[in-house]
């Protein structure tokens, strides 16, 4: 692996096209795909998608099928990097222990800082974070289950993570965008995937978006914003437990 500036694969650089691809159609396709494949193989699915309140069983069965779908797109992800020359993570995933402790450290306040100041503005934390579109009953931690857990504190992470502070900002950093412009469009498709969100929830996952980049720059490695944006999740997961159970 030919690393550039910020220890970032080269390889990066040479598939433009299909970087984009990664960064901008992938995290659609996948899903619409993934969707279209369950719902033909198991009819009964479109049911469980429909009910307007489903069951703890029916949601866990969504979260697996979500949790599959994300493992399909890692995976092919992971192959088109590696083939490419940049690693199956899309960048170098060795890090110093100082590091690693500073990722734990500052992934939480790096999503959670945003947070608050979003719900002191918006008026608390309570309903300001999806659109109306969005079923919140599949969040409630009432219907978490462990592949929920799974997916939160793990699979979108990592998969999100690799997407746009591998691909995404590794691309625009070897291609010659300067740092911060990279950082600023890199977080700015991150936003975009997360389109589910209200205004003010996007604007706090821009700038969360913008810690993770800076910690990869700043670090040269991916594991450090991987384990970042896991720990952010955790404690935010945590927090969210901690709630009453929602009424109705």
């Amino acid at each position: 692996m030919d690393d550039g500036a910020y220890n970032t694969p080269s390889a990066l650089g040479r598939e433009p096209l299909t970087a984009g691809f990664w960064v901008l159609c992938a995290p659609f396709l996948f899903p619409v795909i993934g969707m279209t494949i369950i719902t033909l193989a198991w009819p009964q699915f479109t049911e469980i998608l429909s009910t307007e309140t489903p069951a703890r069983e029916a949601i866990n069965w969504i979260w697996i099928v979500l949790a599959a779908i994300h493992l399909a797109h890692f995976a092919a992800l992971s192959v088109w990097s590696e083939r490419a020359g940049a690693g199956v993570f899309a960048g170098d995933m060795r890090a110093t222990p100082n590091w690693i402790i500073a990722a734990l450290l500052l992934g939480p306040p790096i999503l959670l800082v945003p947070n608050v100041i979003a719900g002191m503005m918006f008026g608390g934390t309570d309903g300001w974070e999806y659109s109306g579109e969005v079923n919140t009953s599949l969040f409630a931690p009432e219907n978490w289950g462990a592949m929920y857990l799974i997916f939160a504190l793990l699979l979108a992470p990592l998969l999100e993570e690799v997407t746009f502070r591998g691909v995404a900002l590794g691309a625009l950093v070897v291609r010659g965008v300067p740092p911060f412009m990279a950082m600023v469009i890199s977080s700015a498709a991150f936003t975009f995937l997360h389109m589910q969100y209200s205004v003010p929830a996007l604007i706090v996952v821009f700038v969360a978006g913008m810690g993770f980049a800076w910690l990869r720059l700043k670090s040269g490695s991916m594991m450090v914003p991987i384990l970042a944006h896991i720990s952010a999740n955790a404690v935010i997961t945590f927090l969210a437990s901690l709630a009453p159970p929602s009424s109705g």
